[in-house]
């Protein structure tokens, strides 16, 4: 069973850290934390997620650098493992309930998202 959400709340305090002791973004130093990585081991498929709400567009550093995660996962991912690339969901609010659904550039309704994060399709087949 998946493991639930323990607290609730996000602990902002190595964010706060990294922002204060580590070099400022003008030296060409980028930190972005990675919303998710999902993969299945039994399938062995696997994604990296942004994810976005209230109608916020990613930066183009930080697509620039998941461009960067996809082509190094590309080039050296194990025999047998399929890498469904690098995806963006931009929620028009929070979530579902309150707004629509945007992966990529594209609307998806809740339940075709659910088929795509669990990777039940062929890839490229979407």
């Amino acid at each position: 069973m998946t493991r639930k959400e323990q607290t609730g709340i996000r602990d902002l305090t190595f964010s706060r850290w990294v922002r204060e002791k580590l070099p400022d973004s003008n030296t060409g130093f980028m930190v972005s934390d990675i919303d998710f990585f999902m993969y299945n081991y039994k399938t062995k498929k696997c994604m990296l997620l942004e994810i976005k709400t209230h109608k916020a567009n990613i930066k183009p550093w930080q697509y620039k650098m998941y461009q960067l995660f996809e082509k190094w996962i590309v080039n050296g991912i194990d025999d047998g493992w399929v890498f469904y690339g690098f995806h963006v969901i931009r929620f028009e609010k929070t979530c579902f309930e309150d707004g629509r659904c945007m992966l990529d550039k594209n609307l998806i309704k809740e339940n075709d998202l659910i088929k795509f994060l669990s990777m039940e399709y062929q890839y490229g087949m979407v």
